[in-house]
């Protein structure tokens, strides 16, 4: 079973300062657009390295602090060369192809899949050994890994065959540079919430957290999800 977090000592719980964070790294995106701003392009990079960073950042650990150091000195010498709006077109793909591979990494023995931490963090441990779910866990971690993993190869032939070829100021251009970095995450979500409501009817015996609580559950507790309690356990057995 997943241990209890410790305290937050911040007066701000740490699912709203992760969800203010992203909501400033989306305005920042916007002003980048209209601006064509290098700096602001660099300010927007580092602001999503430390929102994917945040937790191991605030459990002060020294990988976390360390890998933040070079990534925002790599930032910085991009950003000096002029590549800032380069590296921010990449952000896309490295976002989806990091989940696939860590979805598809978290469905080898001993780990445990991703989606039944999920479960753990969200429903307890208990909700996961009920007939069916371990197993439903599984193929749904796996059908998550192939949507990320499409999705990114799709945004590397965006990026690197398609944009290439489109007029700077065309208006297709602009629809696929914005359905890089905005309606690339719709899918998840409209995929997230199709499964929610077939999950609700596969399992229809069961009893369901309402919606509103299921994802606000989820926004609180996604830190733990990279808590792999299967692996601890073989390392500590």
């Amino acid at each position: 079973m997943i241990p209890p977090a410790e305290p937050d000592a911040s007066p701000w719980p740490a699912g709203l300062r992760i969800r203010a964070a992203i909501l400033g790294y989306i305005i920042l995106l916007l002003i980048t657009w209209l601006t064509a701003s290098d700096v602001l392009a660099a300010v927007c990079q580092v602001v999503l390295i430390s929102v994917v960073l945040l937790p191991g950042l605030e459990a002060r650990r020294p990988s976390a602090w360390l890998g933040w150091i070079a990534l925002v000195v790599a930032v910085g010498m991009l950003t000096r060369a002029g590549q800032a709006h380069l590296v921010l077109d990449l952000v896309p793909i490295a976002v989806n192809l990091g989940l696939a591979l860590l979805f598809a990494h978290s469905l080898r023995t001993p780990h445990t899949p991703m989606i039944a931490r999920a479960i753990i963090a969200i429903e307890g441990v208990e909700r996961l050994r009920l007939p069916g779910i371990a197993v439903y866990a599984r193929r749904l971690t796996l059908a998550w890994t192939l949507i990320f993993c499409a999705q990114g190869v799709l945004f590397i032939a965006v990026q690197f065959w398609l944009l290439p070829t489109l007029p700077m100021e065309s208006s297709a251009r602009a629809w696929a540079v914005g359905w890089q970095h905005v309606g690339g995450y719709l899918l998840p979500i409209l995929f997230m919430i199709c499964e929610y409501a077939f999950r609700r009817w596969h399992f229809r015996k069961l009893p369901h957290a309402s919606a509103q609580q299921f994802f606000r559950q989820l926004v609180r507790n996604w830190p733990q999800l990279l808590h792999d309690a299967a692996s601890n356990r073989e390392r500590n057995g």
